[in-house]
């Protein structure tokens, strides 16, 4: 069994989209220098509704246009599409916001705290003709364009556990710990939930436990998701203890398991099932390094964006709503209430 090579789109052959944001923070500084640095893609409006900020932001990334509030950047006819970056519990008004605008959205993960309202913005961006995408980064990178193509073979034969961990000591990122403003689960869990669905499918049966703050934000949690094919998943997440961010999973044929950190631009290695494994590896050496590579989900919108669709075709509104659905039960599970 041999790895196939990874489908990588040329940034130049998309168009370049004018982009505006919602919500100039960390996250959204980090999307945009990426996405400069590897992409034809142009910021050309940003917006804030904290005095000075939209100016800031602009300055520092040669931004041309700021807007005092959303409705203005969302009204404004160069834009083609919008960045929603904001607290997660106002993704929900922003994405409708920009979709009545008439606006297609790239919206920051998760893309609502509730299955219901992440139904909502999907079926109005649908009626709206505009795509709606949720910012699931790790969709993109080129080590899960080789993962789709080995899923898609049948070569690697049903599922039977994977084990993936996102274990970090965040307690300095004061947003995580903000009811509105993250949440483990929900900000850091979704990677390893996202690629449990991704080679798993969606579970039939979720037993989480976890310790949880007295403010109702939890800290870390422990899940067992299981599969009418047979298959289990073990999700370790934390943000209060460090381990190494690995996942793999075994299969009936063979073991694949991704570089760590695994929902970066990483590796992913093929290996057989005996003691001493026969191995084949692949390893990202393109130079988009970390974060850079949330500049991949860019390209991609603006291909799928270029082709007339209105949905990811590697994370679908149905998958997204579904992740989203799976995050809430473990958190409600273990009694975290961080919105």
């Amino acid at each position: 069994m041999k790895l196939p090579e990874p489908i990588i789109v040329d940034p130049q052959s998309v168009p370049s989209l004018s982009w505006g944001i919602i919500g100039p923070g960390r996250i959204a500084e980090t999307f945009v220098a990426a996405t400069q640095k590897h992409t034809s893609q142009r910021f050309i409006g940003v917006a804030s509704r904290t005095s000075g900020r939209a100016q800031e932001f602009a300055t520092k990334f040669n931004i041309p246009k700021t807007f005092a509030n959303y409705q203005d950047l969302v009204a404004d006819k160069e834009i083609d599409a919008v960045y929603i970056s904001s607290h997660m519990s106002d993704h929900f008004e922003h994405a409708m916001l920009a979709i009545k605008a008439g606006k297609s959205i790239l919206v920051e993960k998760p893309i609502t705290y509730l299955p219901e309202e992440a139904e909502q913005i999907f079926a109005a961006a649908r009626q709206a003709k505009v795509l709606a995408m949720e910012a699931m980064w790790t969709r993109y990178l080129p080590q899960s364009t080789i993962l789709r193509q080995l899923l898609a073979s049948g070569d690697l034969g049903k599922p039977e556990l994977l084990t993936a961990s996102f274990c970090a000591d965040n307690r300095a990122v004061e947003r995580l710990w903000k009811p509105g403003g993250g949440g483990i689960v929900f900000d850091m869990g979704i990677y390893p939930i996202a690629l449990a669905q991704e080679m798993l499918g969606e579970p039939s049966s979720i037993v989480a436990t976890g310790s949880v703050r007295p403010d109702g934000m939890d800290e870390e949690s422990y899940s067992l998701l299981n599969y009418e094919s047979g298959a289990r998943a073990s999700l370790t997440m934390s943000g209060v203890a460090t381990l190494p961010m690995l996942a793999s999973c075994s299969f009936e044929n063979a073991v694949i398991s991704l570089g760590e950190p695994f929902f970066v631009p990483s590796s992913i290695s093929l290996k057989t099932k005996d003691f001493y494994p026969e191995h084949t590896n692949w390893v990202d050496e393109s130079g988009i390094a970390g974060h850079e590579g949330l500049s991949y989900q860019a390209t991609w919108f603006a291909k799928y964006l270029s082709e007339g669709k209105f949905e990811s075709d590697v994370h679908t509104h149905a998958q997204t709503v579904d992740n989203i659905r799976t995050t809430f039960e473990i958190t409600k599970q273990i009694g975290a209430k961080p919105f």
